[in-house]
């Protein structure tokens, strides 16, 4: 039998990643805005292995309560600046040779033929790496920019997305795997009866697709829905899920919960579908050296900022906060403001467990946006993650970085070589496609 091995995948999501003093740190590149940043990511954790490297997206500027975004703008807050992630994933993939390239793609706004067609794309130029990070976007803000009056709610936002995904498909599958015949003697480019169009009642498209399936067959579907309705989505759909979890016993069940629903309320084959938490990673020499950066990280971070960019957040009035009152109280006062009702759980059940005032879910909210952070040594950090790889809270971890490219570098360089002694993440790339690299 296979033993099984880790899985890891490099979130990026510049200039703040989840540490909000991230663009203004001295140990972090601010060069955010050129190829190379990118090129270089993307090279540090091919050289760490890992199976996919993935862009974060959003369509505005998050604005506040009364629709301004000046907050977002003059503190540097997260997602200020987003560069589009399809032309970024085809820079990397011209930079990296086997690593994974993870694009995010909204369904709310673009046409299902669109998606394909460059997803698929991807996957072809990149020799089978492509990877679509499923969203359905969540703010006015957004729905605005893409000519709509408001988002819808999330229950119509997830039943487009599956109709949406559906197509895609639908559409990636529209031509058989042989149906490019180049027969250069025969005069014969294509077989068009291996070509068809999908299904005549669909609305959204009718097809074929412009392109034959890809050296993986199709781009790597993941997702990060953590509301009930995203988790269903998540386990009819997702062979990645990006998961939060804010407590050990909670990654176990989060991952055993999605794994039941693929096989009972999907048909599918739950070892088809990798659940990865995401961890916010402090590497140091020893354990002190590395308690030493993450008060170095935290003593960054400005009080009264923080509470500005957390009543954004929240829709909040700023200047109504009281910083010595509880989170939890805070959260339930705006609940819906965020449009992603499984982030502000999160946020209310880690506020909740650690008894959180307003002020420190703030500091807390600007250091990593309340994920699970992992602190110390090479070996500290590997002894944690084996620990829930084993007991089956996870099967890998979306590495999240409290500074570009220091975090990348520091995990890659230390923390990897000492999993890979322990015999829990491979030693090179046994394969050419990013879902090959999965099921390694």
């Amino acid at each position: 039998m296979t033993q099984r091995r880790m899985h890891f995948v490099g979130m990026v999501n510049p200039p703040t990643s989840q540490y909000a003093e991230n663009w203004r740190n001295p140990l972090g590149r601010s060069d955010w805005l050129r190829g190379d940043f990118y090129a270089d990511l993307g090279r540090t954790l091919e050289r760490g292995l890992f199976d996919m490297i993935f862009f974060a997206d959003a369509l505005a500027v998050p604005e506040d309560r009364d629709g301004n975004f000046a907050t977002t703008l003059e503190t540097g807050g997260k997602g200020s600046i987003y560069l589009d992630p399809i032309a970024t994933v085809s820079h990397v993939a011209t930079a990296t040779t086997h690593i994974g390239l993870g694009a995010t793609v909204s369904t709310s706004f673009l046409p299902a033929y669109a998606i394909a067609r460059q997803l698929l794309t991807v996957d072809h130029l990149s020799g089978g790496r492509a990877a679509w990070n499923i969203v359905t976007s969540t703010t006015n803000a957004e729905a605005r920019n893409m000519g709509r009056e408001a988002i819808a709610d999330p229950a119509s936002r997830y039943d487009q997305a599956d109709q949406v995904v559906d197509t895609v498909l639908d559409l990636w599958r529209s031509w058989k795997p042989d149906a490019l015949a180049l027969d250069r003697d025969e005069r014969r480019f294509a077989d068009p009866t291996g070509v068809r169009r999908i299904r005549y009642d669909n609305p959204l498209s009718r097809g074929p697709l412009t392109l034959p399936p890809s050296p993986q067959g199709h781009p790597v579907l993941m997702q990060a829905g953590s509301s009930p309705r995203g988790r269903s989505f998540a386990a009819g759909w997702a062979e990645v899920v990006f998961a939060i979890g804010d407590t050990e016993e909670g990654m176990r069940d989060l991952r055993r919960e999605l794994r039941d629903r693929a096989r009972l309320d999907h048909g599918r084959n739950p070892d088809d579908l990798l659940v990865l938490q995401g961890l916010q990673p402090i590497v140091g020499w020893t354990d002190a050296d590395a308690t030493t950066k993450l008060a170095a990280l935290r003593e960054q971070i400005d009080l009264p900022e923080a509470l500005t960019k957390l009543a954004r957040l929240l829709h909040a009035n700023a200047a109504g906060l009281d910083p010595s009152a509880p989170a939890v109280d805070l959260l339930a006062a705006h609940r819906g403001a965020t449009g992603s009702v499984g982030f502000e759980d999160m946020l209310a059940s880690v506020s909740n467990r650690r008894r959180f005032t307003v002020a420190d879910l703030a500091i807390e909210q600007a250091l990593n946006q309340l994920h699970p952070q992992v602190v110390g040594s090479p070996a500290t950090l590997a002894d944690e993650l084996e620990h829930l790889f084993r007991s089956e809270a996870a099967d890998g971890f979306i590495i999240m970085p409290a500074l570009y490219h220091s975090s990348f570098e520091d995990f890659v360089s230390g923390v990897i070589p000492e999993l890979q002694r322990r015999g829990l993440f491979r030693s090179r790339y046994a394969a050419k496609t990013l879902r090959e690299h999965l099921r390694d």
